[in-house]
């Protein structure tokens, strides 16, 4: 991987720079119960998100739950989650000064998240709103979500950059296949919500486990 070509680095949010875990599973667990299902461990939850919370969702329910009972326990998350996702949420170890030394070498910086862009945002502003980001994309109307190869398009234009010049630092198997589709450096980190096999046969050209790691890499 030859880190010298990087002009930016793209991240994805979930796993990767914040630990969202807890906020994410104590809001579907509320909603679970809120319409009378059994809550789920915290911990049960870092295999059933990452591919977006429609399918966190669907793995979340019971088999026998009818659609109008799906709707119902999303329609509560995606009205609870962002009132309440700052609360658990804690950074990652590294990851403030690992964005800084990043911001300092001129590298842009942005975000690819399936989260909702609302919510993405107001979590990224909350946690990380001392730095430019080139953008904050996350699920919305007109852009596909990872791992469609459209979304990385529009990534590299709106960066101005050719797909060799970015890198994508993610957790998920998803993240892996969209930067490893796109032509992106695939970085995967082992402290996310993926195990370091998955992340390596989505795609995975490198994978570090931690940032201090990472930033060895790439002042070599």
């Amino acid at each position: 991987m030859n880190f010298q070509k990087v002009k930016a680095v793209i991240f994805d949010l979930d796993g990767t720079l914040l630990d969202t875990l807890a906020d994410i599973g104590t809001g579907l667990n509320t909603a679970l119960c809120r319409f009378g299902f059994e809550a789920h461990s915290i911990e049960s939850y870092r295999q059933r998100i990452g591919h977006g919370i429609k399918n966190a969702v669907r793995a979340s329910v019971p088999e026998t739950a009818t659609q109008e009972q799906y709707e119902s326990v999303l329609d509560f998350y995606l009205s609870y989650y962002p009132q309440h996702c700052t609360e658990k949420t804690d950074y990652f170890p590294g990851t403030v000064e690992f964005v800084k030394y990043l911001a300092d070498k001129g590298m842009k910086l942005a975000v690819i998240s399936n989260k909702t862009e609302a919510t993405a945002q107001k979590v990224m502003a909350h946690y990380f709103g001392d730095f430019d980001w080139q953008f904050v994309w996350g699920r919305t109307e007109g852009r596909p979500l990872k791992p469609a190869r459209e979304a990385g398009v529009l990534a590299c234009e709106a960066l101005g950059l050719q797909p060799e010049e970015i890198a994508y630092v993610g957790d998920g198997d998803s993240d892996m296949e969209f930067a490893s589709n796109m032509g992106f450096a695939a970085i995967g980190v082992t402290w996310g919500y993926r195990d370091p096999e998955q992340l390596k046969a989505a795609g995975a050209e490198v994978l570090v486990d931690s940032f201090q790691e990472l930033q060895k890499l790439m002042e070599r």
